[in-house]
């Protein structure tokens, strides 16, 4: 940073200089030296660190004294963070400018060759590499829409870690999975876990195909010529027309799909257990908690699972007993 020596950077030797000349009234620098048992010079030496740093002063006699530490390293601290709020902002200015400079690049090669390909094709192996290089070099949402838990690169822990990364950085995801998942007994437990994490979730009573968008960088879609595959191909899409058709694909899913899990599926479970317990049909239930018929019916089942009863008395008894409505 501008070659000034920065407050953290001190020795250990100058920052135990320091704090014996903080300790005692000031006092020629031979007196340090020989309270700390070092030779003039090793204490001239350090002593040279703290005056850089102006954090001590050199009065007549080469008596050594030192401001208020709240004061001077204050100051230092302040600088630093003008600094660093400098170089944010830069580096702001710099991710902001990829995609103008991506077409020019690309305006480029159609005057220099043949146009770029709207799409490319990516091996397994390179996926998640890939994935991190579109969500580190972009901004905008996470967009995923997947038809199995079982298939394709949100299964890879190096994506699972990529997806946390985003969205504990303030990076919003929204997710479109088949109802079909609900009836897998891990994935209770592993939509909570997402949910808490800020992911957005939505069910859909059959999702059509795999694709994930990443920000305005890129589409990932899955090579449906290997559909029972686990970690299948992808296509990489990049044309931005392609890439907003995806979009729009995408925000019409999501308004289709019912928000089972978004964002609090015990609140969620717990509402739906008390309109029960008041004695309210199912359709009243669809329309007080904003699902569709099938899917209130389906979380009554999964909840009657969950509880290990067979009917829908025996649940209300199950959950009075537990003391789990009020």
């Amino acid at each position: 940073m501008n070659g000034k020596l920065s407050a953290l950077q001190l020795s250990a030797q100058a920052q135990v200089l320091y704090r014996h000349i903080l300790r005692r009234a000031p006092a020629a620098i031979e007196e340090h030296a020989a309270d700390l048992g070092w030779t003039r010079a090793r204490a001239a030496r350090h002593l040279a660190e703290l005056e850089q740093l102006r954090l001590i002063h050199l009065g007549e006699g080469a008596v050594v004294s030192a401001d208020d530490p709240r004061l001077s390293l204050g100051r230092l601290l302040d600088d630093e963070e003008a600094e660093l709020s400098a170089r944010r902002q830069g580096l702001i200015d710099i991710r902001l400018a990829i995609e103008t400079y991506e077409a020019d690049f690309r305006q480029g090669l159609q005057q220099s060759g043949p146009p770029a390909p709207p799409w490319e094709r990516i091996p397994a192996a390179e996926v998640p590499a890939v994935i991190e290089r579109l969500i580190r070099t972009s901004d905008g949402p996470i967009l995923q829409v997947t038809s199995t838990l079982a298939r394709g690169p949100g299964h890879l822990e190096s994506v699972k870690r990529l997806r946390a990364e985003a969205m504990a950085a303030g990076r919003e995801q929204q997710s479109v999975f088949p109802l079909s998942v609900l009836e897998d007994t891990d994935w209770r437990r592993l939509a909570g876990q997402r949910a808490a994490s800020g992911e957005h979730q939505r069910y859909l009573e059959k999702v059509p195909l795999d694709f994930l968008v990443v920000g305005f960088s890129g589409v990932l879609l899955a090579d449906e010529e290997e559909p029972l595959v686990r970690a299948p191909n992808m296509l990489l899409v990049q044309a931005p027309n392609m890439r907003r058709m995806f979009i729009g694909l995408f925000a019409e899913l999501w308004r289709r799909a019912d928000p089972v899990h978004d964002g609090g599926a015990a609140a969620a479970d717990l509402r739906l257990l008390e309109l029960l317990a008041l004695g309210f049909k199912d359709e009243a239930i669809a329309r007080h908690v904003g699902l569709g018929l099938r899917t209130v019916r389906r979380r009554v089942s999964a909840l009657m699972d969950e509880h290990g009863v067979e009917t829908r008395f025996q649940l209300g008894l199950a959950v009075a007993r537990r003391g789990l409505l009020e």
